[in-house]
């Protein structure tokens, strides 16, 4: 019988400008005017649930250049700030129209909620088994009529929905959408557990945050 993850406490990254911390869950974004406009215009003339799953996962797949990482720099009033790998809003996807799997993850989950229940639909964060090596990696997990499915975001040749038994080289570590964060507690790699998920991720967190120093 398959682990269920366990609910931890949302985590604050630092993957964006001067420091700066968000949630995990500030992430996901259905609320947001540009993802519900362009949800809109993915969906209006589509009754089919499926199908607008679908639509929202072709935009993403196929439309946001897949890159491994997004360096990105701010200048605010003569200072600036360098991202070598940023987290982009799904707002600014949308715009920019290009994204690291973590980046394009969070713009199709912001979609797709417009349309299913937060507890239907997470980004995963885990690591991909692709012999002969594994790396850190995102993808979409859905419960799409009462099976888990997984969507790829970064892909635009391989199938929208693949059931996730049969996937066998995702392994999952944390789930998240805009309101939760569980995880796998065996596949947690430091501690404490409730602030640090994933050995892969730690360059990412905002310890000032989880330290109550900020």
């Amino acid at each position: 019988m398959p682990e269920e993850p366990t609910q931890i406490d949302d985590q604050p990254i630092a993957a964006t400008f001067f420091g700066e911390g968000k949630w995990l869950t500030d992430f996901v974004t259905p609320d947001a005017l540009e993802v519900q406009k362009l949800h809109k215009s993915l969906t209006e003339n589509i009754d089919n649930l499926e199908d607008k799953l679908v639509a929202c996962w072709e935009w993403v797949a196929n439309q946001v250049k897949y890159v491994s990482f997004v360096k990105a720099k701010m200048w605010v009033n003569g200072k600036s700030a360098v991202q070598n790998d940023y987290w982009a809003t799904p707002s600014l996807t949308i715009r920019t129209k290009v994204g690291n799997c973590a980046v394009k993850s969070f713009l199709l989950a912001s979609l797709i909620r417009q349309d299913l229940p937060s507890e239907q639909v997470n980004v995963v964060l885990g690591n991909l088994h692709q012999p002969p090596s594994a790396g850190g990696h995102a993808w979409l997990e859905l419960n799409f009529n009462s099976h888990p499915v997984i969507m790829e975001s970064t892909r635009g040749d391989m199938q929208p929905m693949v059931a996730t038994q049969v996937a066998n080289i995702y392994e999952p570590v944390v789930y998240f959408n805009d309101e939760t964060v569980s995880a796998l507690e065996n596949k947690t790699l430091l501690t404490p557990f409730a602030a640090v998920y994933a050995d892969w991720l730690r360059d990412y967190l905002d310890f000032a945050y989880i330290e109550g120093r900020k």
